[in-house]
């Protein structure tokens, strides 16, 4: 009797730009287990629907990238501890007979960042964080957990910083207008952008990075360019730097166990691999 393949796939809309398949299937073939991962564009109006008819297929889960989180977290039958966190889901997968929401943001963010700077650099380390939309939220989370000693978090919209810090309400968190980013810069150990800011296609992160100290280390959640304008000026500010790709590998690793059963390969690294992709889409 053949191998049951099992299908699954990342959602989104627009959803052609996702490595996902190509980091997935890339594993699927190091393994040589019968599977492939697909991409399927969803509609934000339709998607509550087409979440919750998962269960009626043969689909084994699906990765969910924004606009539809919120959705797919509230399609579910159950959520997990991360997806309940953060109130958004990127992974939704099929166990006896109900849908689960799950959130791997937070493994995949904190991940690179442990293996880089280490746990004792990172609880002497304060932190900002530039923006203020789904991304911040699994950067917060992530921070919190980490037990980073200080958290500032700064956007264009006042408010909306002040709103998260309200909502988190833990006294080593707070936030920094924007008028004030860059006196933030200087002050910081660790910089992360959880904006799209910087993203192929997209207007340029508005931060001074040359104020900077020497030895800051700069984080961007962005991939597409691999090496982003924020990590060139830091690389050129003497600032340490971490690209997004590292934190895509990150959170798909969990994804793949729950739709395959298998734990993804450590080896071969994919980065290089990701990397030729990047630039044959261009």
């Amino acid at each position: 009797m053949s191998e049951v393949v099992k299908l699954a796939g990342v959602c989104g809309w627009p959803i052609h730009q996702s490595l996902s398949p190509v980091l997935h299937n890339f594993w699927l073939r190091e393994l040589s287990l019968s599977g492939a991962y697909v991409h399927f564009a969803v509609r934000p109006d339709e998607a509550l629907r087409a979440f919750k008819s998962l269960k009626q297929t043969s689909i084994s889960g699906v990765n969910v990238t924004m606009p539809l989180k919120t959705i797919a977290f509230e399609a579910a039958d159950e959520r997990s501890p991360d997806a309940l966190k953060l109130g958004v889901s990127n992974c939704l997968y099929k166990k006896e007979g109900k849908l689960i929401a799950h959130n791997t943001d937070l493994e995949g963010f904190a991940a690179p960042l442990i293996k880089t700077m280490g746990g004792k650099a990172l609880s002497e380390t304060s932190a900002l964080i530039i923006g203020t939309g789904g991304a911040s939220r699994a950067v917060i989370g992530a921070l919190l957990a980490l037990n980073i000693p200080e958290i500032r978090i700064t956007g264009r919209t006042d408010s909306k910083a002040e709103d998260l810090v309200s909502m988190v309400n833990v006294p080593s968190f707070y936030a920094v207008p924007w008028e004030h980013r860059n006196v933030a810069v200087a002050s910081a150990g660790l910089i992360i952008n959880a904006t799209s800011a910087g993203m192929a296609g997209k207007a340029e992160l508005d931060i001074d990075i040359s104020k900077a100290k020497p030895g800051t280390f700069v984080y961007d959640l962005i991939y597409t360019p691999r090496e982003t304008k924020l990590l060139k000026d830091a690389n050129q500010a003497e600032c340490q730097t971490l690209g997004g790709l590292q934190m895509l590998i990150a959170q798909a690793r969990p994804s793949f166990k729950l739709f395959y059963g298998h734990e993804a390969p450590t080896l071969p690294d994919p980065s290089e691999m990701l990397h030729k992709a990047l630039k044959d889409a261009r």
